[in-house]
């Protein structure tokens, strides 16, 4: 892209004029090389526009901007709709497939399964981590040229009407919804707003083509490809066995297949399908994808299997919704040793977050053998041993002795019972 295809996108206002290309566009002077353009975002901690004159110094060709600073600027009403009109723009420069994923839970998980596969027939570009924003989408789409074959995004969302302007900007040619659970009910306030907020993922799409999971209570009423454990999905799973370290189940297509996942919980079945099924649509064979699937290790602080000593760690405090402690808890039933379970706050509850850890307690309840330590303000609900903040359970778990248990970690990213995890694995070494 030239500098001037860049100021007609944006409808900027400015004396530049030039056909000079472009290298990069960045919204972190941090970032910032040699030919790059700088959009200059406002926050409610940071307004861009204090940096410019840096983004400049340090070889930004330009600056998009509300407000002029120098004579390098790009002038336009919003900074942040300049960023979506860019996206827009060079996303459809190209004519490639786009798989746009969302749902309450299990969409990282999705995304990352789905990349792993689809890799093996195509260069595939994916928006890395949780940069699944207006930001990093984006930021990923800036990335995009000649040699991809498929884009696979992450959308993710925590007010209404965030789904709708990634998809408009996306532009996907296929969705994948993965469930519709309680994240951020502080914000959407019930189920069916989180609903309308997932489904608006067909705002930017032109076929309006979904695969879902159908046996989610509000997805299966959607027009879709439908994936799951019950008989009315389109792609079913049985036969679904659920070990230590791993699971297995059936799918039948022209014949029987057996699918092995090799990370603990049974939970991770409906994603699985969902991206059986998409590879399915994108021409992949089915004993390619099975294998790859089997390959697969999940991203970090999600159902991580680690044997410390004579204990076994299951560190799934990347985040925290009730779906996901309520599948932690199954996965941990069928274990016949002593447990730990260190639960930390669900965060952005709002007036739910007492009712919502209430309903922990009835779940522990199927747990035999368990030890149940708490942080936070709202966690306090559930019947354990509580703390403050995670600095004090540190404090408290240096003085007690934990042998042969398997320690289950699960927590809302803000809560930091990572540090939990570093803690044990180190006092073990030690």
């Amino acid at each position: 892209m030239t500098l001037n295809e860049i100021i007609d996108v944006v409808n900027g206002e400015t004396e530049l004029n030039s056909d000079e290309e472009i290298k990069d566009i960045k919204t972190d002077t941090r970032k910032i090389n040699k030919g790059d353009i700088f959009i200059a975002l406002k926050g409610k901690n940071y307004d861009g526009h204090d940096y410019v004159n840096e983004a400049i110094k340090k070889g930004a060709i330009c600056c998009i901007v509300e407000k002029s600073v120098n004579s390098k600027c790009v002038k336009v009403k919003s900074t942040m709709h300049a960023l979506f009109l860019l996206g827009n723009y060079i996303r459809n420069r190209y004519n490639i497939p786009l798989i746009a994923i969302t749902g309450s839970n299990g969409k990282t998980t999705t995304k990352d399964l789905l990349y792993h596969v689809l890799k093996n027939k195509y260069k595939v570009l994916k928006n890395e981590g949780s940069k699944n924003n207006i930001i990093g989408v984006s930021d990923t789409l800036f990335k995009l040229d000649d040699s991809y074959n498929i884009i696979v995004m992450e959308f993710g969302t925590n007010h209404l009407g965030e789904i709708e302007k990634l998809s408009l900007m996306c532009n996907p040619t296929l969705g994948i919804i993965t469930n519709i659970g309680s994240s951020h009910l502080q914000y959407f306030k019930s189920k069916k707003n989180i609903f309308k907020e997932k489904t608006s993922i067909v705002s930017g799409m032109y076929n309006k083509k979904l695969i879902v999971n159908g046996d989610d209570k509000y997805l299966k009423k959607l027009k879709g490809i439908k994936c799951g454990t019950n008989r009315v999905n389109n792609l079913k799973a049985y036969n679904i066995e659920g070990y230590i370290d791993h699971i297995t189940f059936n799918v039948f297509l022209d014949k029987e297949y057996k699918v092995t996942f090799n990370n603990p919980g049974i939970h991770f079945v409906n994603n699985i399908l969902l991206v059986i099924e998409t590879c399915l649509e994108y021409n992949m064979n089915i004993q390619e994808i099975i294998d790859s699937i089997s390959s697969f290790n999940l991203t970090n602080m999600r159902m991580n299997y680690l044997r410390v000593g004579s204990n076994v760690i299951i560190n799934d405090c990347y985040n925290s919704s009730l779906e996901s402690i309520t599948a932690g808890i199954n996965y941990l039933k069928n274990i016949n040793q002593n447990k730990v379970l260190i639960i930390g706050d669900i965060l952005e509850l709002g007036k739910y977050s007492k009712r919502i850890h209430k309903k922990i307690n009835r779940m522990l309840k199927v747990l035999n053998k368990k030890e149940v330590f708490t942080v936070g303000k709202y966690s306090k609900y559930i019947k354990s041993t509580s703390f403050d903040d995670v600095n004090t359970l540190i404090k408290y778990l240096g003085n007690k002795r934990i042998e042969n248990s398997y320690i289950y970690i699960k927590g809302s990213r803000r809560i930091n019972l990572d540090k939990v995890v570093d803690f044990l694995t180190k006092k073990k070494k030690g």
